[in-house]
């Protein structure tokens, strides 16, 4: 049996290539729920659950809790495609609140919530508090993943930007294959509010390619606003970050590279347009800030 799980709390037909909950055997149903005078509590123990991109959940354990439209507390266990843990929970005290999310395969997380479709693997934690009533802030963290067949980062390599005659792979004298990317580490610090989303000191770190960037993901408008550097040859940067006077003098920081674009990200979120700055192709990092967009 396969059944819309929207179908169990709203009228709404289930969004199409939506969750959907599956049982083996016929049965009393999987989730209980109980209410109050102006309090909610679900209970749910699924066998498998289908989400976006065809991602596959099982053994999903839940448990929620709310007063209105306050989550007073939601634990959510299950097990990724890959046999990796996931976790979530957030839970409401004092007038705080605490937001964590763990798992061991970060893309299959990101592709059943269709969130994020072109990440592979990856440990992600993420730690986000504040005020019952207000926006949450805190930090993303994701090691060891594989960005595959992402557009914007092809865009990125393959673009002469307007008033140039080069492109970052020409600059470079190479071809940056974007195909399928490694990373060591992804981190970004996070505002989530009431529509808007808003990311600091953001960084991909990986053997090849590496990225910082900050702005805001979408506003209540679904508008974007991101710009950032972006870096090749990551690793041999790298190595000249870490020197002590040469990284001084060149390297602008660890987690800077020596040569470089830097971009802008603006318009809707769901086709946000890409701007290069081609006075910094091949910028040493001391000087790249100068030329970033503000």
């Amino acid at each position: 049996m396969e059944a819309s799980i929207l179908s169990k709390s709203c009228p709404e037909a289930p969004t199409k290539g939506g969750p959907r909950l599956s049982s083996s055997a016929p049965g009393p149903s999987p989730i209980t729920r109980t209410t109050g005078s102006s309090s909610i509590s679900v209970s749910a123990d699924v066998k498998s659950l289908l989400g976006f991109h065809d991602e596959r959940i099982t053994d999903l354990s839940l448990d929620y809790t709310a007063a209105g439209s306050q989550v007073d507390g939601l634990t959510v266990s299950a097990i990724a495609s890959s046999g990796a843990a996931i976790s979530v929970a957030n839970t409401t005290s004092g007038g705080q609140r605490a937001l964590s999310v763990k798992s061991a395969d970060a893309g299959a997380v990101l592709r059943f919530l269709d969130v994020y479709e072109h990440m592979q693997g990856g440990a992600l934690t993420v730690a986000l508090s504040g005020a019952s009533s207000g926006p949450i802030r805190g930090s993303v963290d994701a090691r060891n993943f594989l960005i595959v067949d992402e557009p914007r980062l092809a865009s990125i390599v393959s673009t002469k930007p307007a008033g140039g005659d080069r492109s970052l792979n020409q600059a470079v004298r190479g071809d940056i294959d974007t195909s399928r990317v490694s990373f060591e580490r992804g981190y970004a610090e996070i505002e989530k509010g009431k529509g808007y989303l808003n990311l600091a000191n953001g960084l991909l770190r990986g053997p090849s390619i590496g990225t910082t960037f900050q702005g805001t993901l979408y506003d209540r408008d679904n508008n974007m606003d991101m710009t950032g550097t972006f870096m090749p040859i990551y690793g041999l940067n790298r190595i000249f970050g870490e020197l002590p006077i040469v990284g001084a003098l060149l390297g602008n920081g660890r987690d800077r590279g020596l040569i470089g674009v830097t971009f802008r990200l603006r318009g809707n979120a769901n086709k946000p347009v890409l701007n290069i700055n081609p006075l910094s192709v091949v910028a040493p990092g001391i000087f790249r800030s100068i030329f970033e967009f503000h």
